[in-house]
């Protein structure tokens, strides 16, 4: 199997952190809606088996572009999937050196990982795509080149709306997240009741908040290493992170919040299972992303540097 790793620390990016002088950053940001026009297979659980046949919430993609005072550019697309395959990578990139000039360590693409977005062709192939009926499997295949058509166009709508803006950092906590292995899922509530929730676990919130010239917020980039699978039902849906940008676009009116799945593969939402624990654990992680951008923040000076790394295994 081949595994692809983007090393672009600091909500993919590496910066310098510091109070030394003001460099001068700019920035640029859209979304796009990527909801699917007609039900289709989706993904995550490989016990579906019948396409989606609903809609809770829209899917979003979003992109941010930044670019330092020596020209330096990196772009992060984020998005309410649950992966992303090689194959739409490589057409992705091919498109961004050709438009913008961005060689493979300039960009990264990070998920969800909702369980109640589409299937791709080229992601969880096994699971879904070659278990589809033929109908569906066309379906996929139409869906996953218009993804990649509206990835691109999102950077470049991205683009248009470059402006200065100062960069700060900051690290949260929401404890939502339960480690799967260790715990038994209907013993959760009392456990953790009695404190007695067994890890390894990480609860850190890591936040990047982006504002323009006036210091008015404009972009937050969040992240959170748990599961998105609140939810298990066949209507399209964000899920939790969904929930949690949605919430903080409320409570900072004209602000994009674009959200990144950490490293947590053995951590689930619990409990589960309802709407209400979406919006719920989705409105936590928004407190939690505002208490940051509320207090006392680290401001983050240049250059921008970027790294990419195939790893073989």
């Amino acid at each position: 199997m081949r595994f692809c790793l983007s090393i672009l620390l600091a909500s993919m990016f590496v910066f310098s952190c510091g109070a030394t002088e003001n460099t001068q950053w700019e920035a640029g940001v859209a979304k796009v809606k990527i909801t699917p026009s007609h039900f289709m297979w989706m993904s995550g659980y490989g016990g579906r088996t019948v396409p989606a046949d609903g809609k809770l919430t829209d899917i979003w993609a979003k992109a941010l572009v930044l670019r330092d005072s020596n020209g330096r550019e990196a772009v992060l697309i984020t998005a309410d999937l649950i992966g992303i395959g090689a194959e739409s990578t490589k057409v992705i990139a091919a498109a961004l050196q050709k438009n913008h000039g961005l060689d493979r360590d300039q960009f990264a693409i990070a998920t969800s990982h909702t369980h109640t977005g589409p299937a791709l062709s080229d992601n969880l192939v096994p699971l879904h795509y070659l278990r589809a009926p033929e109908a569906e499997a066309a379906r996929i295949t139409q869906y996953t080149i218009q993804l990649r058509t509206m990835l691109i166009d999102v950077v470049a709508a991205a683009y248009k709306t470059m402006q200065p803006v100062s960069l700060t950092w900051g690290n949260g906590n929401c404890t939502v997240a339960v480690n799967r292995r260790n715990n038994t899922e209907a013993n959760v509530p009392q456990l953790r009741l009695a404190g007695e929730l067994k890890g390894p676990f990480d609860h850190d919130v890591p936040v990047l908040a982006i504002r323009d010239a006036d210091l008015k917020l404009k972009t937050v980039v969040f992240g959170y290493a748990c599961h998105s699978t609140v939810l298990s039902f066949t209507q399209w849906s964000g899920d939790y992170p969904g929930f949690a940008q949605t919430a903080l676009a409320e409570t900072n009116p004209g602000v994009t919040a674009m959200f990144w799945a950490g490293c947590g593969a053995d951590q689930n939402p619990l409990p589960r299972r309802t709407v209400e624990l979406a919006k719920t654990y989705g409105r936590r992680l928004a407190t939690a992303v505002n208490s940051v951008l509320q207090g006392r923040m680290q401001k983050v000076v240049g250059p921008l540097q970027t790294q990419y790394r195939e790893i073989q295994g």
